[in-house]
């Protein structure tokens, strides 16, 4: 019936007069069309729109998920690093480094594969979990990697891979798995994050990690670094923007456990709750053990106020009678006080408590003053803090160096299951922006531009509150990376040549006697990072310069001291340099410097009778190159030596390699 009255339309038309097809036009059209689209005429002469398609259209159901989504990211990560001489890794049991070591996977547990599931059930609701998958291999030599040798005839087929003996016998999840959601009410959203390893941060006196001023070298790539749509946009956001994009790990603290946040739930009001486990915590012991805090935060105009509170405690007996650990609690604050004037602050308090100690509650200080372009030509920052030896909080982004904390078992630091302190002990020489607790200090950071020159400039002065230790801590920055991969898979303390080295994640520090008693230090640190763009033959050049010259001793002064009157002179330089040989390619350089020095006042060498004079270099060429969308190959290969010249068998050479593979889907 539909068909013949199609094929008489126009026969009908020419049958009808010209002034009267202006009237039949409208009901041809609604008899024609109006089913194919689902509009219906009802009783009352008005006209409706049906939800779903009807006559010859078939009837679609509703969509059971709004939106699903996997992405990820995967990392090959080798290192081949040639040493040229027997450097000694332990003095006790004499063990010397590997002169050939290669190395797949990164140092300490990173994974390989990270899957990201997420889901959007309404648009009120979203839910989502990470797997982290992380091939583990334990360093035995075999033809073969996995659970042992795996015989020819038994191994996978291309045709069918899941046969036979798998060789990524290893392959497991590492973290766990992530599980988070989000509903979203008239009163705000709250979110749930539980299981695995979350990364989150509350403020830099309660939870946080250090990030500094954007003062850092980009030669080798660190774990969490993302991947951009081309290699460029990594130098190019430096040099522009001052800083480069991270992941999610960046500036964040590992928690295990249950967070749980409010936002916008009254009138601006944010709300953050944790209760679970840092790197702090755990072990496998029974004893109960846990950290808990949150951070209840209100928008003001531009500005903020917020209450924060993290604490921790670790049970020594299984009856629960004798605890360790700690409390903060600190307000925090940020307001505009005039045209082109910031003020942010935060102010609380801590203890530290253990059946061997019981301090008083102390203080926790930290004021920042900004002058942005709007008033000076030069935006400053002026930082001005204090932290009590009294408060103790390694989870936040000042150390320890009072005390010597108590832990709840005897596994050496780094190992699975310590709780040992990891960050180096004694009076720490740290950059700009990390500080110790017994400390106060103040902090200069302003930048300047001259045409394409852009400058980075600091200054800092600190003294410790009371003299606790006759030591000094500190690090190396050039071949930093190089030296921690000397040990692997623990972050043992008291080694190398000396006894003297503690290795952390991704550094190796250093501990110098000082022979004065009990002294109250005072540091000075200066840097100064410049960066230059320009072009070579039509093509782009990023010149990238760090340096850092920082001093110890025991009397003020506004800036380093460069003489013999300072415990400790330290010296760094390093150049980057990043040349696009093509669209996909960029040729990468480096160059380091470090110059370490003591006075007499210092520890001094038996056989030489002299104290530190240390030197170490670097030399590095590299390649950066574009494979696909969000896929990108590095490989850079440096030559690396150091040498301490009053301490003889403290001294290493060699070359290193290092190729990564990273793609994100």
């Amino acid at each position: 019936m539909r068909s013949s009255t199609l094929g008489n339309i126009p026969i009908i038309m020419k049958r009808i007069h010209s002034h009267q097809a202006m009237r039949v036009l409208p009901i041809l059209f609604c008899m024609i069309v109006a089913p194919l689209v689902g509009v219906a005429q009802i009783a009352d002469s008005t006209t409706i729109r049906v939800d779903q398609p009807v006559g010859v259209f078939p009837k679609k159901p509703e969509s059971a998920l709004y939106r699903f989504k996997v992405g990820g990211f995967y990392r090959f990560f080798s290192t081949y690093t040639n040493h040229l001489l027997p450097y000694i890794l332990d003095q006790n049991s004499g063990t010397t480094v590997t002169k050939r070591n290669l190395f797949i996977g990164d140092d300490s547990q990173l994974p390989n594969v990270t899957l990201n599931f997420s889901g959007r059930p309404t648009t009120k609701t979203s839910w989502g979990f990470d797997l982290y998958v992380f091939q583990f291999l334990e360093g035995t030599i075999q033809p073969s990697y996995g659970l042992g040798q795996v015989a020819i005839n038994n191994r996978p087929s291309i045709f069918d891979p899941l046969s036979g003996t798998r060789l990524g016998g290893n392959l497991g999840l590492l973290l766990g798995v992530n599980m988070y959601a989000d509903y979203k009410t008239d009163r705000g959203s709250i979110g749930v994050k539980t299981g695995g390893i979350h990364w989150v941060s509350l403020s830099d006196l309660t939870l946080a990690a250090f990030t500094g001023y954007n003062r850092f070298t980009l030669f080798e790539r660190n774990p969490w670094d993302p991947i951009g749509s081309r290699v460029v946009d990594r130098y190019e956001n430096f040099y522009s923007q001052g800083n480069i994009n991270q992941d999610t790990r960046w500036g964040e603290r590992a928690f295990v456990g249950t967070i749980v946040e409010a936002n916008d739930i009254w009138k601006g009001i944010n709300l953050t709750a944790l209760y679970g486990k840092t790197e702090l915590n755990g072990g496998f012991l029974t004893i109960p053990n846990l950290s808990y805090g949150g951070r209840l935060h209100k928008a003001i105009g531009a500005g903020h106020i917020a209450l924060n509170n993290f604490n921790s405690q670790t049970f020594t007996d299984s009856l629960t009678e004798a605890a360790i650990g700690f409390n903060v609690v600190t307000t925090e604050f940020k307001t505009k006080i005039a045209r082109g004037i910031d003020l942010s602050g935060e102010v609380g308090m801590g203890r530290y408590y253990s059946p061997s100690h019981d301090l008083p509650w102390g203080e926790a200080l930290s004021f920042k003053l900004n002058l942005t372009d709007e008033l000076v030509k030069w935006p400053t920052e002026i930082h001005f803090f204090r932290v009590s030896p009294d408060v103790i909080n390694n989870n936040a982004i000042y150390w320890n160096s009072s005390i010597i904390e108590e832990q709840n078992n005897t596994i050496p630091a780094g190992s699975v299951g310590s709780t040992a302190l990891l960050a180096p002990f004694a009076s720490s020489l740290t950059a700009i922006g990390q500080f110790t607790n017994n400390r106060q200090g103040l902090n200069i950071n302003t930048e300047l531009k001259i045409k394409d020159l852009k400058l980075s400039v600091a200054n800092g002065i600190s003294s410790e509150l009371e003299g606790l230790s006759n030591h000094i801590s500190f690090n190396h920055p050039v071949n930093q990376l190089t030296r921690s991969r000397m040990w692997r898979w623990n972050f043992p303390q008291n080694v190398g040549p000396y006894n003297r080295y503690n290795v952390i994640f991704r550094d190796a520090y250093e501990r110098m006697e000082v022979k004065d008693t009990m002294v109250a230090k005072k540091f000075n640190t200066m840097e100064i990072q410049a960066k230059y763009r320009t072009r070579l033959r039509g093509r782009k050049l990023y010149l990238f310069m760090l340096n850092r010259y920082s001093s110890v001793q025991d009397y003020y002064s506004l800036i380093t001291v460069f003489n013999e009157k300072a415990y400790l002179r330290h010296y760094s330089t390093e150049l980057e340099t990043y040349f696009e040989a093509g669209k996909k390619t960029f040729f990468t350089g480096y160059l380091g410097y470090e110059r370490i020095l003591g006075n007499y006042r210092t520890e001094t060498d038996v056989d030489s009778r002299r104290p530190r004079n240390q030197e170490g270099w670097g030399i590095g060429i590299g390649i950066d190159h574009d494979i696909a969308r969000n896929t990108a190959l590095y490989v850079r290969h440096r030559w690396f030596a150091y040498k301490d010249h009053s301490f003889i068998q403290d001294q290493f050479e060699g070359t290193e390699t290092i190729v990564e593979l990273k793609f994100s889907f």
